[in-house]
């Protein structure tokens, strides 16, 4: 029954437009203290309309380990603390001007933003309420 649920829960996520997901996306790694992207021998990574290089990262390892098919094959869930997020692994995207594809869906679409951008996000999400 928990099971059931659970994944009625997953596929009610995935039925949100991309930018509710974001937000689901915001409130879930802020109070897990981490994110999920696919590791194989190197990070899974997408491209934008642009054709640049995206680097997918989703909530939890469930939704990813649904998008770890064609392309991804073979890749699995990997964790980043959300602190080396932040810290590290942001600020180096943004550098390189590497967006980020919040929550891809098995379909693909996702909620794009730049690094810059998602390190805000969090950073308003996570400060005290005055």
């Amino acid at each position: 029954m928990e099971r059931e649920q659970n994944q009625e829960r997953i596929e009610a996520v995935l039925r949100l437009p991309a930018a509710r997901r974001y937000a689901y996306f915001l409130q879930r790694v802020t109070e897990s203290g981490e994110v999920w992207g696919l590791d194989g021998e190197g990070w899974a990574l997408a491209l934008d309309d642009a054709g640049r290089d995206v680097l997918p990262l989703w909530p939890a390892p469930e939704f990813a380990e649904l998008c770890a098919t064609r392309l991804w094959s073979g890749f699995k869930p990997r964790a980043i603390p959300l602190q080396d997020l932040l810290e590290s692994v942001l600020p180096q995207l943004e550098q390189e001007g590497m967006p980020v594809g919040i929550f891809f869906t098995p379909q693909g679409q996702g909620h794009p933003a730049s690094a810059r951008e998602l390190i805000d996000a969090l950073r308003s999400v996570r400060a005290p309420l005055a």
